[in-house]
């Protein structure tokens, strides 16, 4: 095929095959809050099969808004592995959002454009690095929510087809869902406003009989979800801060290297605001509209909300898709303009994809070095995890000993039970605490000290730590380079490799 004949499409298929090809190569290769998520699949799939297991976990059934691994990976795990299963989900998170925005380029102008193409620089994005895949993938999937709504006329039949669509959103993530209810809501006070809905009765009798009744099921489903909001840990992070909002300017590219992301994020900014005073691009009826209103939801949102931190990241990759699939050249765009624009961009595409594999290998190879120091875990230990360091890399480790829930069926502290099905067992509430940072090596001593506390709430302590040579069986230490292993402490080095060490607790055998 010669180079003149490429199209876009052949680029879209050929940068999901290496996604592909990524995830087989590297399947642990993600960071933070996967490897947490991973495990409560693990815990699903295996609780009624596995004894240990069942000391510690139990599956709560309610109303989560957070659900797109638990609908996938528990099942499959059962034909490829967990691990297979898991990167399943990795795969999509990867791929759907940029996809649909190249679905929706063909929508909107009739054809799949080079432009929409920009938005797979947002493969590696802020919520990946965060290892945020169920959001992620829930993203792309109201995308394509919102691609077809808007293929559909007002009508009795959108109302019935949206009725299983809006649910489905909902229960994969709350914030994907209101995401499409924010862009379906702009479509259509647009589409009034340009005089596509009739008068303004019979466009508020649309609103209130038609759309709205396609959207119950899943308000009725995210307003039962809120009923377990008082459970979620408050106060994680702040409301608005100058720092997490400079962080929103590189969220759609930020993948385990500020420059590398700093260098894309100025590149499309870059290009789209040069690109739209020079007259090269315009947007499609309605999208410019809708792109502004969604850049001011990502100014304005907060950082954390009900405990849930993050929200200034999330929606800063799908913006950047919809720019670049709302947009076609105008004859303005000459054709030196072009070749420069596409020089340039598949270059930073490549770029992206090289950055991407070389920090998946990085943390895939951690991994295997921790499953590699688990080998010597009796199976049904409770662990505490530790960090040496505060400052220590937390992009594997803040969530890293979650992997000793699926290769030896043990109990840690900090699984992420307040936003899924998972729960631990009564006699477990005490040593619980989800999303809590593991205990800190140099406050060990004076955690050892503490007497046990109970749980104030029924659901978890923030004690968890306290009094562990008696009530944790083995420490695994994430450490730096300068950390010089724990000294005069009641514990004993079973396993080690360059950053993790696995302490028993006394009585222990060397």
């Amino acid at each position: 095929m010669s180079v003149s004949r490429i199209s876009p499409l052949h680029v879209t298929l050929l940068v999901l095959g290496v996604l592909a090809v990524f995830v087989a190569a590297w399947p642990l290769g993600l960071g933070r809050d996967y490897f947490n998520h991973l495990a409560r699949t693990y815990i699903q799939a295996n609780l009624g099969s596995d004894p240990f297991l069942a000391q510690f976990y139990a599956v709560s059934f309610d109303f989560i808004p957070d659900l797109t691994m638990d609908l996938i990976v528990p099942w499959l795990s059962k034909v490829v592995g967990i691990y297979a299963a898991g990167g399943v989900t990795v795969w999509l998170a990867y791929s759907l959002a940029p996809l649909a925005g190249v679905i929706l380029s063909k929508t909107l102008n009739g054809r799949i454009t080079w432009l929409s193409l920009i938005g797979f620089l947002t493969v590696f994005n802020g919520s990946m690095d965060f290892g945020f895949v169920n959001y992620v993938a829930s993203s792309g999937l109201a995308l394509f929510g919102f691609i077809l709504w808007i293929r559909m006329a007002p009508s009795w039949r959108r109302t019935i087809a949206f009725l299983p669509v809006g649910l489905f959103l909902v229960i994969n993530h709350a914030l994907a869902f209101l995401m499409f209810g924010f862009l379906v809501l702009l479509w259509e006070l647009l589409s009034f406003a340009q005089n596509e809905r009739g008068s303004r009765w019979r466009f508020v009798r649309q609103l209130v009989s038609l759309d709205l009744p396609a959207m119950l099921p899943a308000l009725f489903y995210l307003g039962m979800s809120l009923r377990g909001a008082a459970d979620l840990p408050q106060g994680v992070s702040q409301l608005y801060s100058l720092p997490a909002k400079m962080q929103t300017l590189f969220a759609a590219t930020q993948f385990h290297n500020a420059l590398l992301a700093a260098i894309l994020a100025a590149a499309i900014i870059g290009f789209f605001v040069l690109a739209l005073r020079e007259g090269w691009i315009k947007f499609a009826p309605k999208m410019g509209w809708i792109c502004g209103a969604l850049l001011a939801l990502v100014i304005l949102v907060p950082s954390a909300i009900f405990g849930i931190w993050g929200l200034h990241l999330r929606f800063v990759a799908p913006l950047v898709i919809l720019v670049a699939a709302s947009v076609q050249v105008t004859p303005e765009f000459g054709s030196i303009q072009r070749r420069v624009s596409i020089g340039v961009f598949a270059v930073l595409g490549g770029a992206m994809l090289v950055n991407g594999a070389v920090q998946m290998a990085r943390l895939d190879a951690q991994a295997n070095a921790l499953q590699s120091v688990l080998a010597d875990l009796p199976e049904g230990a409770t662990v505490l995890n530790v960090f040496s360091d505060p400052d220590v890399d937390s992009a594997f480790t803040a969530h890293a000993a979650s992997m000793a829930v699926i290769e030896r069926s043990a109990f840690i502290p900090n699984l992420f039970t307040n936003t899924s099905l998972v729960d631990v067992t009564p006699q477990m509430v005490d040593l619980h605490m989800p999303q809590a940072l593991p205990a800190m090596a140099a406050r060990l001593p004076i955690y050892a000290q503490r007497p046990a506390a109970s749980s104030s709430n029924g659901f978890w302590s923030p004690n968890f730590a306290d009094a562990w040579p008696e009530r944790w069986e083995y420490l695994l230490v994430f450490s730096d380079p300068s950390f010089e292993g724990l000294k005069d402490l009641p514990v004993c080095a079973v396993s080690a490799t360059p950053g993790i060490i696995l302490y028993k607790t006394e009585p222990c055998t060397t």
